[in-house]
This record gives structure tokens, C-alpha cells and sequence, in this order.
């Protein structure tokens, strides 16, 4: 009975690993065109904040946006601009600090600073692929 059990625990044990294995292995890495978009996308909702930020935009519209375009530059990925990803991410963070600290100029100079970092990513994506 005792090595019933232990034949039993083992095959469960090495079913429920094959899942797990299989299932990590079902993710699949994003296609060319769905990292362009998203950095497209990303981009375009950064210059769009901007253009917001310059119109007199309610800054808690515009803190909106910038978590937005934060969101949206998640779907960048890519192991070559993970780190120009999260810097640019950073940037906005900053941003999004300085609209709610009613910091407008500083703001705007982190937005600025971002959409520059993200035509770079775009750059850097078109000129490896």
C-alpha cells in the first residue's frame, strides 16, 4: 500500500508539472506589428497629452492621459527597449507628478522629455526589425 502511494504521489506530481510547463510555454512573444502599434499608440497619447497640457487641459484630465499612455507602453515589449521602456515610464511618472503638483512647465518638460524617448524606441524597434 505504501508504494502504491508513493507511485501514485509521483505521477500526479509529474502530471501537474507537465501543465504548468506546457501552459508557461503557451504564452507567445508579441508579433512585430503589435509592438509597433503599441509604441505608435504610445506615442500618439503622449502627443496628444502634450497638445492637452498646452490647451489647458484640467490637470486631472491631463494626469489622466499620462496614466493612460503608462498603460499603453506596457504593451511594449521587447527585451532590446525593456530598459528604454521603463525609463521613458519614468518619465511620464514624473510628469504625471508634476500636473498634480500644479508644476505645468516641469510637466510639460517630462512630456516633452517622454515623447522624445518613445520616437527613439520607435527608432531603435524599425532599425532591428
Amino acid at each position: 500500500m505504501n508504494t502504491f502511494k508513493k507511485i501514485l504521489l509521483s505521477s500526479v506530481m509529474a502530471i501537474s508539472m507537465s501543465a504548468i510547463s506546457s501552459t508557461a510555454s503557451a504564452v507567445a512573444n508579441p508579433s512585430y506589428e503589435d509592438v509597433k502599434t503599441a509604441i505608435e499608440n504610445t506615442q500618439a497619447k503622449v502627443d496628444e497629452t502634450i497638445a492637452a497640457l498646452n490647451n489647458g487641459t484640467d490637470k486631472e484630465v491631463v494626469a489622466e492621459m499620462i496614466s493612460d499612455a503608462r498603460q499603453l507602453q506596457k504593451d511594449i515589449a521587447n527585451n532590446v527597449l525593456d530598459l528604454k521602456r521603463n525609463q521613458a515610464s519614468n518619465v511620464l511618472k514624473q510628469a504625471r507628478t508634476a500636473v498634480k503638483n500644479n508644476e505645468l512647465e516641469a510637466a510639460k518638460e517630462s512630456l516633452t522629455d517622454a515623447a522624445n524617448r518613445y520616437k527613439e524606441i520607435q527608432n531603435l524597434y524599425a532599425a532591428n526589425h
